[in-house]
């Protein structure tokens, strides 16, 4: 059973207090006491009020935990005594506390390799653990971080800080956390590797595949549009980035997709604006298509 260590309610006291399970820990989060979640609503409140300064305060009043690893004495790389197979993930900032939910939902279906999704403490933002294999060093951790970091980066507010794996998660609650027994476990580590510069004289000559492979991510959308859409754009900017396909061309195709989806043309200016952002922030991550002929 996977179990990892809690702090006590002050984040400069980095000894640990003992051990919680991961059940433990999902309970917690679904069924939780008076009183945090009178310290929650207040934190709400603060963040609403874009008050930091008191957010932070009442944060502090929250027991935290490192989900990832067990310490001996103290929390800090070198005193880790055990990896315990959990990656955390943390979205923050998101545009509203329903957004958050449908993100959260979304994440969850979308992969398997999630255990847990829930809200954080201000409801603004998305936690979730991922299943990773159990690590016997900090390196290896980090190259599960990256590589996940690379499928993961394209959805707002993707947060690179828990690359440390003794980084300490506040505890926060949701009654609605949503969590499966049958979750898969993510395997792939970080490899970069060096793509050939793409030639000037054959860019457009991916683009109509490009237009079907966005097409069909676009068509299916019924529900939870804006991360769907956001994927979506945020790929094709990585095909305008490796000059398979015109910008121009590329925001009046999927403008003319958001359009003809019955669910996404109730809000097209705004979806339309979501994906023109995500077209020129995957500019900047070319996306390479397999089996290219130069």
């Amino acid at each position: 059973m996977i179990s990892f260590n809690m702090y006590p309610a002050d984040i400069k006291k980095a000894e640990p207090i003992g051990l919680i399970t991961l059940n433990d820990f999902l309970s917690a989060v679904k069924y939780p006491e008076d009183y945090y979640i009178d310290i929650f609503n207040q934190i709400k409140i603060a963040e609403q009020n874009k008050d930091q300064a008191k957010k932070m305060e009442l944060k502090s009043k929250l027991v935290s935990f490192t989900p990832c690893v067990v310490v001996d004495k103290k929390r800090n790389y070198e005193n880790i005594k055990s990896f315990t197979g959990l990656m955390v993930l943390d979205f923050d900032h998101l545009d509203s506390p329903e957004y958050a939910e449908e993100f959260k939902q979304y994440l969850f279906n979308t992969y398997k390799f999630i255990v847990a999704t829930w809200l954080s403490a201000s409801k603004h933002g998305v936690r979730a653990f991922v299943k990773i294999p159990v690590c016997n060093n900090t390196d290896e951790f980090k190259s599960y971080f990256l590589a996940i970091k690379e499928q993961l980066f394209k959805y707002k507010g993707f947060d690179v800080a828990p690359k440390n794996c003794v980084l300490p998660l506040f505890y926060s609650i949701d009654t609605e956390i949503l969590y499966r027994n049958d979750f898969s476990t993510f395997t792939q580590r970080y490899n970069p590797i060096i793509k050939p510069q793409v030639k000037q004289y054959i860019i457009n000559d991916k683009s109509n595949i490009v237009e079907k492979i966005i097409f069909n991510k676009i068509n299916p959308i019924v529900d939870n549009g804006h991360p769907q859409l956001r994927a979506a754009a945020y790929l094709l900017g990585g095909y305008v980035g490796a000059r398979y396909i015109n910008q121009d061309y590329a925001t009046d195709m999927i403008n003319r997709m958001i359009e003809s989806n019955a669910y996404l043309s109730q809000k097209a200016s705004i979806y339309k604006k979501t994906a023109d952002t995500m077209i020129k922030s995957g500019i900047n991550q070319p996306v390479y298509l397999e089996n290219y002929e130069q």
